[in-house]
Order: C-alpha cells, then structure tokens, then sequence
C-alpha cells in the first residue's frame, strides 16, 4: 500500500521524460524497426566475406586480401556457437548505443534536446544503417569505433592521457576492421595539434595506434612471410583501375610481361570493377612468365603506379564521382557492378552463384524471408532515408565552422565539428579512391555528418554560448620563432637588424614563407620517390601543400595579433565568451 506521502516514481523521472521525450521515442522506434527486421530475415543477412570472417575468428589467421579485425570481434560468439542471431543482437546494439553516445555528447555541447535527437534520427532509423546492422560485415563495427574514438578524445576540454592511449587503441584496431581507416591516424593526430596536446601526448597517442598494427603485421609476418596488414591493396586498386585505363597512353609505361593486366575492351565497354576482383577474367590476366624473382603482387603494384602516374586526371575525376555519388538523392543509385538493392531492405536476397553460396548453404545460413514482415519494411526504406543533399549540406555547414566563418569562430567547438565531419568523409574518400562507390562505404556518414552539422548550425548561428569555454586563442608560432631567432648570438649588426624585423614582423613572415617552401620540398621529393607521381605532378600538389601551410601560419599570426584584449581588459569590441580562461577548449 502506499502513503499520501509516497511516489510511484522517482520526483525527477517525470522531468526527465519531458526533457527527452523526443530521443525516447526515436530509440523506441528503432527498437521496432529492429525487431521487425530481426523478424523479417533470418538468421542474418550474409555475403561470401561472411564465410571468410567466421572461418578466421576460429584460426585466426591473417587473410592476404583483408585485414580480420572484424574476426576477433566474431570470435566469442564462434566460439559458442554456429549461430548468427548473437551477431545480430550485438550489432544492433551497437546502433542504439551509438545514438545514446551522440545524444549525451550534444547534450554536452550545449544543444538542445530536440535538436540533439533529431541528430540522432539517422542512426537510428535510417534503412541503410538497420540493414548493415543485419549484415554480418565490417561496417557497423568500424562505424563504433569510429565514432566511439570522436567522442572519447572530445569528451573533455583537455583529454586525459588514458583517454588518448584509449583513443590510439581504437583508430589502430579501426585500421584492422577496414582499410578505409588507414588515414584516420592522420585525421586524429591534426585534431590533437588543434587541441594543444603538446607533442609528447600526439608521440603517446601515434605509439597507441601503431601498437595493435604492429602486432597483426608480425602475426600476419609468421603466416605469410612480409610484414604487412594486407597483400590485397594491389589487387583491389586493378579492379578499381582496369575499367578506366587507356593503355593506348604513350605516357603509360609498362613492361612488356605486365601487359596481359591491360584490358582489350574499350572503355566505354568494359565490366564493372567487381569483374576484374572476382570475375572470370582474373585467372587470366595475371601473367604467367614472370622474370626471376618478380612476384604476381609486385607486377600488379607496378602496374597501379604506372596508371596513376600516368593518367591522375582520370582517376581523380572517377574518384570524386564515386565520392559525391554517396549524396546522391536516392538510394536506388548504383554504380556498375554493384546492385544497391543489396543494401535496401527487400522482400527477397538473392545467394545464388558460386561456392562460397553453397558453403554458406550447408551452414544453415540461407536467409529465410518473412514476407509480411519484409513487405512493410520495404514501402518503409524508400521514404526513411537521410536525404543526401541534406547530408551534403551538412557537410558544407561543417567544413565552413570548422574554418571559423563568422561566428564559429567564438563557439569553441571547431574542433569537434572538424574531427567528426573530417574524420567520416576521409573514410569516403578513401574508399572512394581505392574501392569505388558502394552503399555500404557510406555509413560513417549517418552518425557523424548529423552530429558534425548540427554543431556547426549552432556555431554559425549564434557563435559564444555562456557557460561553454571560449575558444583556443590563434597559433602564435611565428611570432614566437622569430623571437627566439632574434635572440640567438650572433654579430651585433645582424642581431639589430634581426631585432628591428621582429618587431616590424618582416621576420615572423619570412618564417611562415620558408616553412612552406620546406614543406613543398618534403612533398614533392617523397610523392617523386614513391612512384605514384610524375615530377609535374608532384610538383603542382607540393605547390598547394606548401601554399596551404604557408596561409595557415600567416592567417593564425595576423588574426593573434589583431584580437582585442579577452574580456575583462577593458575592450568589449570581442564578442563575450562566459570563461575567460583559454586553456580549456575543444
């Protein structure tokens, strides 16, 4: 019995669900929309890779053609049993509680509650990213640790030093579940600059995620005799390349026993990339007669090098293509080859073909459809996409915050938006680059591009917010160089003229201009030295590496020197920030 004094709920729950009602309801209908889909295809929804995956998570032996990250997490449940419904649950999981770390972190961040959760609205009801769910593949789990990487290292103003070992942990393991995340420790280590890490955290963080690298391509060492994550990269970027080259280039110089990789076809009517990785023709076109000591996959590297040397037009062009093809405004979109119905919920999945299907057959693996369940969930994925215009304005809106346009600039969260929306589209465009386009690459973007995009809205529409830290104050390392170089012995005439050109900045300028020419050299003589670049080439992307560096350091220097004092000194001309303090930021 209860008391006129008693309560059947806690006093804060009905708060609570007035302040989040909207998140709720997102969560519980991604709870039914995940219950109908475990509902409509059982057990699972599979592909040949599949099999591959669930046979290493018993051996664990490193493939040649991909990494197996993805196996050790298969691991536990293969170990138990055949089944692949704990798969299913693992994953879906994994999509709600992706959600639940976004909400809490916008949250965080100062967004409100229904704008926090309709940031969510994609990962939890997107058709796109419940069908990958049901999938057992690579890709939902490489979304996790992706974002899960973002939200740990930002969490705080300052991350702890565990937070960046954990960090490193995640982005080097992330390269283990997809090739697609071999850039990312490039994309983190930039936003630790941004946040002031200091090098030796940046140094810690970089050993974090060399180490789970390491580690695989010593075991990948024992099984196949290299120390690599992967012999397949060369066979992978021939399939990407084979539909698009011109061997008829005179440019293109290829040795005379690699011929048999150029297709006959002309261009205009050869097969998709899929048919060079897995068709027929490709017993046929590897060479057979091969000089003493040349190996199938130094032939294939050669061959790579020699056609993006010799035509970067034509596989930049086919790159951005693939790459904006991930905004494209329907998802019935495919590029050739690859049939996007498989990654759309269907009333029928067709496994037929092949001896990888017949294997997956014997396993009990035959997806079983449910058609009045299947039927629904159909007329539902072709209405409850995230639009991609929409997707790509986001984008837009979060590369221009992150630049500090307008008001971002005083919103401190640059950083944040730069790391989430940088670190899903290298993923496209890497994959892009190196695989082409596929629905499934595109799935980093509906947990990320949300979040980045809504963060930035706010920053461009209303810049400080009381109570959040003012931003990290522009680089001063100009200015602080030329100081210390103006102070270095040396004759007493030199040393005025040095003094008299740091204090009219002549100096902190000259320091900016050389650090571009320094890094123009660097990158044209390392693209030279790999192979992948003619001198021109190389030349024309130095040009705009060093450039960029150059106008950052200028940029960073003359916006320090231009800022009023920080409020509270006497000059209200900068917008206010409620704290002060500019050593705690994202």
């Amino acid at each position: 019995m209860t008391g006129p004094g008693t309560r059947l709920l806690p006093a804060k729950v009905g708060p609570v669900l007035r302040r989040h009602w909207l998140f709720i309801t997102l969560v519980v209908l991604g709870v039914v929309v995940r219950g109908a889909t475990i509902a409509a295809y059982g057990p699972a929804l599979v592909t040949p890779d599949t099999l591959a995956y669930w046979t290493s998570a018993h051996n664990f032996e490193p493939q040649p053609l991909r990494p197996i990250g993805y196996s050790f997490f298969l691991a536990p449940v293969a170990a138990v049993t055949d089944s692949l419904t704990p798969v299913q649950v693992m994953q879906h999981s994994i999509g709600l509680l992706l959600a639940g770390g976004l909400y809490a972190f916008l949250l965080r961040r100062g967004l409100p509650a229904w704008g926090s959760a309709l940031s969510t609205a994609p990962v939890l009801l997107d058709p796109l990213q419940i069908v990958l769910e049901h999938y057992v593949l690579t890709d939902v789990l490489f979304e996790g640790l992706l974002v899960l990487a973002c939200l740990l290292l930002l969490w705080r103003h300052r991350p702890h030093l565990w937070q960046i070992v954990a960090v490193g942990t995640l982005v080097g393991t992330a390269g283990l579940v997809r090739g697609a995340g071999t850039l990312l420790v490039v994309v983190f280590a930039l936003a630790l600059v941004c946040l002031r890490a200091g090098w030796s955290r940046i140094l810690v963080f970089v050993v974090a995620a060399a180490i789970p690298v390491g580690a695989y391509m010593v075991a990948f060492h024992a099984e196949h005799g290299e120390y690599a994550v992967t012999t397949g990269g060369p066979r992978f970027l021939y399939a990407r390349l084979a539909p698009l080259v011109r061997c008829d280039d005179p440019q293109l110089r290829i040795p005379p026993y690699a011929r048999q990789l150029c297709p006959r076809i002309p261009v205009a009517e050869r097969p998709s990339s899929n048919y060079y990785m897995w068709g027929q023709r490709w017993g046929q076109v590897l060479p057979r007669d091969l000089p003493p000591g040349v190996t199938r996959e130094e032939v294939l590297q050669d061959f790579d090098k020699q056609v993006v040397r010799a035509q970067p037009v034509v596989f930049a062009e086919a790159s951005l293509k693939d790459f904006l093809a991930g905004f494209s405004p329907s998802r019935a979109y495919a590029a050739p080859g690859r049939d996007s119905a498989h990654w759309r919920f269907q009333e029928q999945y067709d496994q037929s073909g092949g001896r990888a299907w017949e294997l997956l057959g014997q396993r009990g693996w035959d997806v079983e459809v449910n058609e009045s369940a299947a039927r629904p969930l159909t007329l539902y994925g072709r209405w409850a996409n995230l639009p991609g215009p929409l997707a790509g304005a986001l984008a837009m809106a979060a590369v221009l915050a992150a630049l500090g346009v307008g008001r971002s600039r005083w919103s401190g969260d640059r950083v944040a938006i730069g790391l989430l929306a940088g670190a899903c589209l290298t993923t496209m465009v890497t994959g892009a680059a190196l695989a082409g386009f596929s629905w499934r690459y595109q799935l980093p973007q509906l947990a990320m591009l949300p979040a980045a995009g809504a963060l930035a809205v706010a920053a461009l529409a209303r810049g400080a917010v009381p109570g959040k830290p003012a931003p990290l104050p522009p680089l001063r390392i100009l200015d602080r160089a030329a100081s210390r170089l103006a102070r270095v012995p040396m004759p007493q005439l030199w040393r005025r003229r040095a003094s008299a050109w740091e204090e009219r900045g002549v100096l902190a300028v000259a320091l900016g201009v050389l650090a571009g020419i320094a890094t123009a050299a660097v990158v044209e003589v390392a693209a030279v030295q790999s192979g992948w670049f003619t001198p021109g080439t190389a030349a024309v992307g130095a040009t705009v590496a060093g450039g960029l560096v150059s106008l950052v350091l200028l940029v960073s220097r003359r916006r320090a020197r231009s800022l009023p004092p920080r409020p509270g000194d006497g000059d209200a001309a900068r917008p206010p920030a409620a704290d002060s303090t500019l050593t705690g930021t994202y």
